[in-house]
């Protein structure tokens, strides 16, 4: 008998089982050497992922889809993205905000801007950003997301 979990009712969740599964040595074999209810089990996990849904809500949960054989390389972007942002102390509401990209007002935009602006013309701010110091870093990846998203509404791109 494999080791039969309950069935998962989110791409996280199944993404959960089978980061699960990979580090049982007993699944494992049992997959391996073809047992057929280790096989179902482990199928029907992953056809969970394949149904996707929320591509943002995957990458902030660290789905990837297809990763078991080929990834989609969009899925992985994203997800690798949200991990790299939350390494830097950003909350899951900016790590969201980026990955969305839907843009901030008129208002927020400019006063974001503005801080940076005068971040970086403050020498011990720009010290301690330079220096990676983690709360410099965290501020301004934080204003850069704002900034990268743009004006709700307004064309982006060159």
């Amino acid at each position: 008998m494999t080791d039969q979990i309950q069935a998962p009712a989110t791409a996280a969740e199944a993404r959960a089982q089978i980061d699960a599964l990979t580090t049982n040595a007993d699944f494992g074999s049992k997959l391996l050497s073809g047992d057929v209810a280790a096989t179902q089990q482990w199928n029907d996990l992953h056809s969970v992922l394949g149904k996707g849904g929320d591509e943002i809500e995957n990458a902030m949960n660290g789905v990837v889809l297809g990763a078991d054989m080929i990834p989609d390389g969009d899925s992985k972007r994203l997800a690798e993205g949200a991990s790299w942002m939350r390494t830097l102390g950003l909350s899951d509401g900016v790590v969201r905000e980026a990955l969305e990209g839907a843009g901030v007002s008129k208002e927020e935009y400019r006063a974001v801007s503005d801080w940076r602006t005068r971040q970086m013309n403050d020498p011990s701010f720009t010290k301690r950003f330079l220096s990676n110091d983690a709360e410099a870093v965290r501020l301004m990846t934080t204003a850069n997301v704002v900034i990268a998203g743009g004006i709700k509404g307004e064309k982006k791109g060159f």
